[in-house]
């Protein structure tokens, strides 16, 4: 029996775990990866060849919220090779006025500290205001059930740290979903977080050793989930290729490289969103032109290595808000998240995070490096020193977006129907809803085949 030859369109973490989908649907299939770089793994991206453990892209994931990672490690039998940090994480940081806070961790912090002035009046009232309707930005829901303090002091910086981007411009029923239906459904944010925290589940059963505040990662890094994934597909990939058109027929679809063309009976585009748009604006113009309108955030991820404790603090690092007016987005304290990961005894490993504005490698260290002698006074040299650009990585949400992606989706679904769609424009733009939305499509492309399952 001929084998059905199916394409995926790039090697991130989409479409990698696309190809573990289907190779554990049916032994008939023939799958081919076209990668336009030299290597796999998109923004996943683990570096030990400078003596130090980098992660120039996500360097963890959390225990606690959609659990499509720990799900798909368990299937590829990583498990026993995961991390987690202990309760550093838990100590987060906010450069405010000129001083760095320490967010509070308990009642009694919660009510001292100079980051929650202002709180406790918001979370009373909370109740009181009207339910509305739709979707707006993040500020707008913010300012409208709480005040500007919560919106300025708590929201924007999460929304810094999540997306790198404006909650003046991001949707929060993008963003932070669970809000919005408990406002929907029980009037209120507060009376929505009382009915369901004592619901919530304490432990993972994953890791149930791991409390659900952790964060997680592997021994060898991020990337570990990619080089397995690629190991246990046994799909053949071309690096190098760069997708350039697509042509649909009757049975199959072309796909048109900068070095030749290949022929399949389906694709699934695992590509940004932009070059995704470019690909089917031809066939779908109302998809380009959503897709090549939405924003994307371009940062800058810099590495700085220490043989020595340069720290004068631990936790999972500190945020800058815009109020702030900071030439960083924030900095993570690597070491001090996974010191598994460390090796030298006394190690200091950060990533700092800017905005890319075009600035050069050299303006980008510069900026760093007198940043955190303000925030952090470390004066010193780093040993090693990484840089990263990391071009259109975060998709901005705007109001009203999911929405639509939803409703083109299925458009596209009907003029398309041998070609599929994954990414973070898809359906969010975290590591597990990544992950989710290639297990989904491959299940609901399985559905509508008429493939045996195994």
């Amino acid at each position: 029996m001929e084998k059905k030859k199916i394409i995926i369109l790039g090697a991130g973490i989409s479409g990698l775990s696309a190809a573990w989908y289907l190779s554990q649907i049916s032994s008939s299939l023939d799958i081919l990866i076209i990668e336009k770089s030299n290597r796999i793994g998109g923004l996943f991206h683990t570096d030990h060849t400078t003596g130090f453990h980098l992660e120039k892209g996500p360097r963890a994931f959390k225990i606690n919220r959609y659990p499509a990672t720990l799900q798909l490690a368990e299937e590829l039998g990583l498990l026993r090779e995961i991390i987690w940090s202990g309760n550093l994480p838990r100590n987060r940081y906010l450069w405010w006025n000129e001083k760095l806070h320490k967010f509070p961790t308990n009642i009694i912090s919660f009510l001292c500290s100079p980051l929650t002035k202002g709180f406790v009046k918001a979370l009373i009232t909370e109740w009181k205001h009207p339910t509305k309707k739709g979707d707006e930005t993040v500020w707008e829901f913010v300012i409208r059930r709480f005040n500007y303090d919560v919106a300025q002091r708590l929201f924007d910086p999460m929304v810094v740290g999540i997306f790198g981007g404006d909650p003046r411009l991001i949707s929060i029923r993008a963003l932070f979903p669970v809000l919005k239906e408990w406002e929907e459904k029980y009037g209120s944010v507060t009376k929505g977080f009382l009915k369901n925290w004592k619901k919530a589940p304490k432990r993972s059963p994953y890791l149930p050793d791991a409390p659900l505040s952790a964060m997680f990662s592997f021994q060898e890094g991020i990337e570990q989930l990619t080089s397995t994934l690629l190991a246990k597909t046994l799909a053949s990939i071309y690096y190098q290729h760069e997708a350039q058109e697509i042509i649909q027929t009757e049975k199959k679809v072309i796909v048109k490289t900068n070095q030749g063309e290949f022929a399949a009976e389906y694709v699934f585009c695992a590509l940004p969103g932009l070059q995704a748009g470019n690909l089917f604006i031809k066939d779908m113009p109302s998809l380009g032109k959503e897709l090549s309108s939405l924003k994307s955030e371009g940062i800058i991820v810099l590495n700085f290595g220490y043989k020595e404790n340069v720290l004068p603090i631990e936790g999972f690092g500190y945020l800058t808000p815009h109020c702030a007016r900071e030439d960083i987005l924030g900095v993570v304290f690597d070491s001090s998240i996974f010191k598994q990961h460390n090796n030298y005894p006394q190690e200091t490993r950060l990533t700092i995070k800017l905005k890319d504005s075009g600035q050069s490698e050299e303006e980008a260290i510069q900026t760093a490096l007198l940043s955190i002698r303000k925030h952090l006074k470390i004066s010193i040299q780093p040993d090693v020193i990484s840089f990263k650009r990391a071009l259109s990585a975060i998709p901005q949400y705007t109001v009203g977006y999911l929405e639509r992606m939803e409703s083109l989706y299925l458009e596209f679904q009907q003029k398309i129907p041998r070609c599929y769609l994954l990414g973070n424009y898809r359906i969010g733009v975290g590591v597990d809803y990544c992950i989710r939305c290639s297990k989904e499509t491959v299940r609901n492309w399985h559905k509508s085949s008429s493939l045996t399952t195994f």
